[in-house]
C-alpha cells in the first residue's frame, strides 16, 4: 500500500511540473520550433532527476522500478511533453543487463544525470554486421535518434547478437532525421561509414533474447502508459471545450448524444488503465509480463487514438485547427500504435504466447 501511495505522489509530482512548465500553449507553438527535443525542458527534468528514475541505486541512480516509469511515461503522454526520455530509459536497462563494469561506469552516470541523451533501435531491426574494426550500414526509424548523443544499436558478431554504443558525434557517423506528423518525437535513420570501433563500444549480452524481451517489455508499457495520459489530456480538452461552446443557444455539453460520447471514452480509458497498471507490477522475466505488456500495449493505444479521433470531431471544425490540442494526441497516438511493434504484429505474438503457454 505504501508504494502504492508512492507511485501516486511521484504521479502528482510529475503532473504538477509539467502542468506548470509545458502547458497547452507550449505544446501548441512548439511544432513551429522543429527541433527535435525541447532542450530547455529536458535540462529541467534532468536537474530533477527523471532520467535516473530507473538506474540502479548501486549505479548512482533512483532505482525506482517500472511502475515509476510508467507513471513518469503516462505524464508525460498527458502534456505531450517533446522529450526523449523513453531512448534513455531503454539504453539503462541495456546498459545494466548487457555492459561491463567499466560500460556501466561510464555510460550510466550520463544516463543518470541527463548529460547524456540515448537512443535504442528497435529489436526486431535487421542487426548490423560487425566483422573487423570499422562499421559500415545503416540502421533506420530509430526512435530518439536526432537528439541522442550515444546510439545504442543492435548488430551480429560472428552469429552472435551484441549491441554497439557509438558516440553520435563519432567519425563517420550521420543522422537524417525524418519528417512526422507527431513533431513531439523524432526518429531518423543512422548510418555508418568507416566507423572506428573498439572493445568499449561493444556491449554482449548473456541473453540476448531475454534481453530483447525485457527491452520490448519496458517500450511496450512506457507506450501504453503515454497512450493513457495522452488520451485522458484530450478527453479533458474536449469536457472544456463542450463546456464553453455554445450551438442553439446551449451549450453543446448539455446535448444528451455528446454526454454520452463522452461517457464512454472515459469508461475505456479507466479499462485502459487497469491494463498499464497491471503490466507495469509485473517483473520483468516473470512468467506472463512480457504477454502482459503486448497485451496493454496494443490495446491501450488504440483505445487512445479513437478517443483522440473522436475529440477532433466534438471539437467541430476547429478540431482540424492547429491552434487547438486535439490533433496533438491524435498524431502522438498513431505514432504510440505503431513504434516497437504494430497492432497486427503484436497481435500475432501474443496469439504465437498464448498458444505455446
Amino acid at each position: 500500500m505504501s508504494e502504492q501511495i508512492d507511485i501516486g505522489v511521484l504521479s502528482e509530482s510529475f503532473n504538477e511540473f509539467l502542468s506548470a512548465e509545458w502547458p497547452r500553449e507550449k505544446a501548441v507553438a512548439y511544432p513551429r520550433s522543429n527541433a527535435p527535443y525541447a532542450a530547455d525542458l529536458w535540462s529541467e527534468i534532468s536537474a530533477l532527476g527523471w532520467p535516473a528514475l530507473s538506474v540502479s541505486e548501486a549505479m548512482g541512480g533512483l532505482g525506482m522500478g517500472t511502475q515509476a516509469t510508467a507513471a513518469l511515461h503516462e505524464a508525460l503522454g498527458y502534456a505531450a511533453a517533446p522529450l526523449p526520455l523513453l531512448g534513455t530509459m531503454l539504453a539503462v536497462a541495456l546498459v545494466e543487463a548487457a555492459g561491463s563494469d567499466v560500460q556501466k561506469e561510464v555510460l550510466l552516470s550520463g544516463l543518470a544525470d541527463g548529460s547524456t541523451r540515448a537512443c535504442v533501435s528497435q529489436p526486431p531491426d535487421t542487426p548490423l554486421n560487425v566483422d573487423g574494426q570499422t562499421l559500415n550500414g545503416t540502421v533506420a526509424n530509430v526512435l530518439d535518434a536526432p537528439s541522442a548523443s550515444i546510439l545504442l544499436l543492435r548488430a551480429d558478431r560472428a552469429g552472435h547478437v551484441v549491441w554497439l554504443a557509438i558516440p553520435a558525434d563519432a567519425q563517420g557517423v550521420s543522422i537524417e532525421r525524418a519528417l512526422l506528423a507527431d513533431t513531439t518525437r523524432s526518429i531518423g535513420s543512422v548510418t555508418l561509414k568507416n566507423v572506428s570501433l573498439d572493445s568499449v563500444h561493444i556491449l554482449v549480452p548473456k541473453n540476448p533474447i531475454a534481453l530483447e524481451n525485457e527491452l520490448l517489455r519496458l517500450a511496450a508499457i512506457a507506450l501504453a502508459a503515454d497512450a493513457l495520459g495522452g488520451g485522458n489530456a484530450v478527453l479533458v480538452a474536449t469536457i472544456e471545450y463542450l463546456k464553453v461552446r455554445e450551438q442553439f443557444g446551449r451549450v453543446i455539453g448539455s446535448f444528451q448524444a455528446l454526454k454520452h460520447r463522452v461517457a464512454d471514452h472515459k469508461a475505456a480509458l479507466e479499462a485502459a488503465r487497469g491494463l498499464v497498471e497491471f503490466a507495469a507490477g509485473m517483473e520483468g522475466g516473470t512468467p506472463h509480463a512480457l504477454l502482459a505488456a503486448l497485451t496493454a500495449k496494443q490495446h491501450v493505444t488504440r483505445i487512445a487514438a479513437e478517443v483522440a479521433r473522436d475529440c477532433i470531431q466534438l471539437h467541430g471544425g476547429v478540431g482540424f485547427t492547429s491552434e487547438y490540442v486535439p490533433h496533438i494526441y491524435l498524431k502522438r497516438a498513431k505514432l504510440n500504435e505503431a513504434l516497437f511493434g504494430t497492432r497486427s504484429v503484436l497481435l500475432d505474438r501474443i496469439a504465437d504466447m498464448l498458444e505455446a503457454a
